[in-house]
């Protein structure tokens, strides 16, 4: 109990301050791929009791992999299917009055479904979800000493519960994390080895097992839908392994109840598929007379360019060079979804984006005149609070 307490302990504050959700922009498909490595431990696994002695056998150190696709619905649901798979190495042998245990060839894997909703903010975004998992773990214990040898199998579903979510440091990086629980209910069987089999049958058993993990890290969006992640996850595994018992030197086989701490860093790899937010067709700024005006819409709290605004801005740039424009006017707007003051950078951080790009496309910095005019000139008339997808845009004027 004192070591699930102390784990409990170091998730919570591995977790304190935020989440991660596969937050994108609109309804569409959204998937990843993990590289994940378990680091060799002694905390968990088979436990040799003799008298007071508890010395614990660990899984050694291992590799693994997770997929997900999950698709976004119109608002904020979506559903996720996932899976993850980790091989243990053979762990070292735990040598105590005469016995020698080790854990060998132990794998985990699971299966999840869940439905989550994201709920999202400036700079933020959190996404509880609620679903089911199945697991399976499997290992065999070994103790060269007596000659004894078991073959464990644990295995069960049942409802699974968590929060995701991400809170945004730069237009481009995020800070992640997640923490999330399962209470599985199933059966752990011990089919021995000839020596050990002729002291103490075979063993299947009905059980509950209880899973807790969580994972922080760092979010790179490299290009638009396309992310990079890297961060290090904890979970504890509890009642998938068996103690191995012993009484004043007696065998008596693996019986009671234990489990595996399993943490170490993964990577990610994520793409969004999902399209901007649906709305009415966009509107075009008014036309003044004698000049050319573009505008280009952005998704929701983000001053990102996407490949459809970077095919505007490449137009106007062209353009202006052909028309030998001598200034380009940009205009950035926000929606009325957040407060004055930031909806007024907001703007300005798009204004400046568009800029960015503009100059890239070959025309010079003091030829353009940026303004901010957060939420005071919306396309679309709207009451405050309202996520408006034309509103979230900047003009290009040319003169």
């Amino acid at each position: 109990m004192k070591r699930i307490l102390m784990t409990g302990a170091a998730l919570g504050a591995l977790t304190a301050g935020v989440a991660q959700a596969q937050v994108q922009s609109g309804p569409g498909f959204f998937g990843s791929i993990d590289g994940m490595y378990a680091i060799k431990n002694n905390a968990g696994g088979t436990a040799l009791l003799d008298n007071v002695v508890d010395d614990r056998a660990a899984p050694g150190a291992g590799l693994g992999g997770a997929l997900q696709l999950g698709y976004r619905f119109e608002g904020a649901w979506d559903i996720a299917l996932g899976g993850r798979y980790i091989d243990f190495k053979r762990g070292d042998a735990q040598a105590t009055n005469g016995f020698s245990t080790r854990i060998t060839d132990a794998k985990v894997w699971n299966v999840d479904l869940d439905a989550g909703y994201t709920i999202s903010g400036p700079g933020y975004g959190v996404r509880p979800f609620i679903g089911l998992r199945y697991q399976r773990a499997t290992y065999d214990i070994s103790d060269a000493v007596l000659g004894l040898a078991s073959d464990v199998k644990a295995w069960g579903v049942g409802p699974r519960i968590g929060v995701d979510g991400s809170l945004r440091l730069t237009e481009s990086i995020s800070l992640f994390g997640g923490i999330d629980t399962a209470f599985l209910f199933g059966k752990i069987k011990s089919e021995h080895g000839a020596a050990l089999a002729a002291i103490r049958p075979n063993d299947k058993t009905s059980r509950m097992f209880w899973d807790i993990g969580a994972k922080a890290g760092l979010d790179w969006e490299v290009a638009p839908l396309f992310h990079i992640a890297a961060g290090y996850r904890v979970e504890w595994l509890d009642g998938v392994a068996y103690s191995f018992m012993t009484n004043n030197g007696a065998v008596a086989g693996p019986q009671g109840r234990s489990g595996f701490l399993n943490h170490g860093p993964f990577i990610r790899f994520a793409y969004n598929w999902g399209a901007p937010p649906s709305g009415p067709a966009p509107v075009q700024p008014p036309k003044v007379a004698g000049k050319k005006s573009y505008i280009v819409f952005f998704d929701f709290d983000r001053a990102l360019i996407t490949p459809t605004a970077a095919t505007t801005i490449k137009q106007a740039a062209a353009d202006a060079k052909a028309g030998k424009s001598t200034r380009l006017d940009v205009t950035g707007h926000a929606d009325k979804s957040g407060g004055d003051a930031y909806n007024m950078a907001l703007s300005l951080r798009r204004a400046n984006a568009v800029k960015d790009q503009l100059v890239r496309e070959g025309i010079a910095a003091n030829q353009i005149a940026v303004v901010g005019r957060g939420e005071s000139m919306p396309l679309v008339q709207t009451a405050d609070g309202v996520r408006e997808p034309q509103n979230r845009r900047v003009e290009i004027v040319l003169n």
